[in-house]
């Protein structure tokens, strides 16, 4: 093809450049192939036009899709591939009518060639879309002699038929109704259905459809032994203690899918993959067939080393130091450490958590040294303990064993050292939308702690202590958040300052600083037996992943319910949706010490 443009460049200038620099030589060539690309396509553009005319829908589905236009810019188009095109362009547009049920148009074209540009314009009326007349689904295999109530029943699968009598006829509606019609028989009891024919019958004179599928279920199949693969460094009872299926229940891909998603939020495999070979039996013409289930997976590294930098608007500038044993003395045990040295703060700690029983239970050992400095009460603590838990994510439960031994130093009082043996059960209640990034549901934690043994504490007390956060969408892009939390303790002045409550700061009263509300004794503030905070929150959300919040906080801490007087705190914040959880900057203003206050926050804190 000859474009009508013509450049012919200097001999001079491109002597001249390959004489003084080779490199700006070759960058003129490179300019010089690229402008006459672009006078290629140009050209192209210039001289090759097609104009539709058709209803506003069908006109962007033709613009979209028609091969005539697909080619048009092509740098090798030629008059007569053009003209081609042009022949082939009616049949073209009917075939990419049909896929929305338009069978019968009336389609009109001319070609016009003038000035060098070739023109071809079509005039189409699509006519009347195909409505569905009739639906004839007909089943075989083991589902025609399965009892009615057991689903997916016959019946279900009528009902949810996504093309019902009076329907129009689209190509991708189609498409998508069958394979919904199948995935409901693979996901559950028949992983080998298939849809041995389907059929949509035409009839241009009634301008009616006759739709006609019939679907093999196959028979059913059951779940039997797993059958482990990729484990070097831990037994096979870290993947079986973890298996929710009994050996013998009917096929369902939910459970294979749950088994999968417990594997990999062990810790311990960098992939998982859980499937079953459907295809295969435990012997050939059995009447039950049972296929093994299948366990692919990739260890993690053994031990991983991290260092980080942070800050935090409750504890100041950080670094930390963690080290990470997915294999910990050979027993599978997961130990996570942790030296975190923050400005009011500072921590070594591990936690190690135990494979999970065949019972379901999970056990972790637990041990840390701590020294916090906060509004003039220092303390320097010991602890260890043990943690059992149980219980699906959605309703978690735990009892647990702790001794700690603290030194209380308080500014202008005097010095304590304290001691305590603990018992402890909580529960915890998650039921909302989203774990990462919650619009709709609510959390509920409750815990109790005491000290029954006089012998090992230096007294015995009760701490009670349950929170609450609910999240409920006003508008599709207004959300509220409300926020409860409340603690007590029972005893005669017993419990170790590591068991009483303060509030303040970014997950408590925002505009006071961080645990700066409690009790005074001294020159310091300490906790008390008594706390009640709380938060009323609105975001707006201006995008997809941005938005605003409007907040009111209250709260105090206090050692009777008399003292405990709420201040207040209020104030205007940004969100991000990050993939960890939403990310909030918050400027508040305390009601009670006239402070404005700069808050962050990350994730959902519970």
């Amino acid at each position: 093809m000859q474009a009508p443009y013509k450049l012919t460049p200097s001999p001079r200038l491109v002597n001249l450049g390959l004489g003084l620099n080779p490199l700006l030589a070759i960058r003129s060539l490179i300019c010089l192939l690229l402008l006459l690309a672009g006078l290629n396509v140009q050209a192209a553009e210039n001289r090759f036009k097609v104009d539709i005319i058709a209803p506003a829908p069908l006109k962007e589905l033709l613009e979209k899709h028609l091969q005539m236009l697909k080619w048009r810019d092509n740098a090798r188009m030629t008059p007569g591939e053009w003209r081609r095109l042009y022949v082939a362009a009616p049949n073209n547009i009917k075939d990419l009518l049909a896929t929305e049920g338009y069978f019968a148009p009336s389609i009109s074209s001319s070609f016009d060639k003038k000035n060098g540009q070739n023109t071809a314009t079509f005039n189409v009326d699509p006519g009347s879309a195909v409505v569905i007349q009739r639906v004839d689904l007909n089943f075989s295999g083991a589902i025609t002699t399965q009892a009615t109530q057991i689903q997916p029943s016959l019946q279900q699968l009528r009902d949810n038929w996504l093309l019902p009598t009076g329907a129009r006829f689209r190509q991708h509606d189609w498409e998508q109704a069958k394979r919904r019609l199948l995935a409901s028989l693979l996901i559950d009891r028949y992983p080998n259905a298939s849809i041995s024919k389907s059929q949509a019958s035409i009839d241009l004179a009634s301008q009616s459809v006759i739709l006609n599928v019939d679907i093999d279920s196959g028979e059913l199949v059951y779940l039997g032994a797993v059958q482990i693969e990729g484990l070097q460094r831990y037994p096979p009872s870290i993947i079986e203690n973890l298996n929710p299926i009994k050996a013998g229940s009917l096929y369902s891909q939910a459970q294979l899918l749950a088994f999968q998603s417990r594997l990999q939020d062990t810790g311990y495999f960098k992939s998982v993959e859980v499937f079953a070979d459907t295809t295969a039996a435990t012997s050939a013409g059995a009447a039950l067939k049972t296929v093994p289930i299948r366990v692919v997976v990739v260890e993690n590294q053994t031990i991983k080393l991290g260092v980080g930098v942070g800050f935090s608007t409750n504890t100041g500038a950080r670094t930390q130091l963690t080290l990470d044993d997915p294999n910990f003395l050979d027993r599978g045990w997961r130990l996570s450490s942790s030296l975190k040295v923050e400005q009011k703060a500072q921590s070594l700690s591990g936690l190690a958590r135990l494979p999970v029983t065949s019972e379901g239970y999970r056990d972790s050992v637990n041990a840390g040294v701590n020294r916090i400095e906060i509004e003039g009460e220092t303390l320097t603590s010991v602890q260890s303990g043990v943690k059992r838990a149980w219980g699906p994510r959605q309703r978690e439960q735990y009892v647990g064993a702790n001794y700690l031994i603290e030194h209380q130093k308080i500014a202008g009082a005097a010095s304590a050292n304290n001691k305590a043996a603990t018992l402890t059960y909580g529960i915890t209640l998650r039921h909302t939308d989203n774990d990462l990034a919650p619009t709709r549901g609510y959390m509920f934690n409750a815990q109790f702690t005491g000290a029954p043994l006089d012998s090992l504490s230096d007294g015995r007390f009760l701490q009670s202590h349950i929170k609450t956060q609910a999240f409920y969408p006003i508008t599709a892009s207004t959300q509220l958040i409300a926020r409860l939390d409340a603690g007590m303790v029972n005893g005669k002045n017993s419990a170790p300052a590591a068991f009483l409550f303060r509030a303040g700061g970014d997950q408590s009263v925002r505009g006071y600083a961080f645990q700066s509300l409690g009790v005074k004794e001294g020159d310091a503030i300490v906790g008390g037996r008594y706390m009640l905070t709380g938060s009323v929150e609105v975001v707006q959300w201006l995008t997809k992943q941005w938005g605003a919040a409007a907040f009111f906080d209250f709260g105090d801490a206090a050692n009777t319910t008399r003292e405990l007087k709420p201040v207040y705190g209020y104030g205007l914040g940004g969100r991000w949706k990050s993939p960890i959880g939403p990310v909030g900057a918050d400027i508040a203003y305390g009601q009670a010490t006239g402070e404005y206050r700069l808050h962050f926050n990350i994730g959902v804190a519970f």
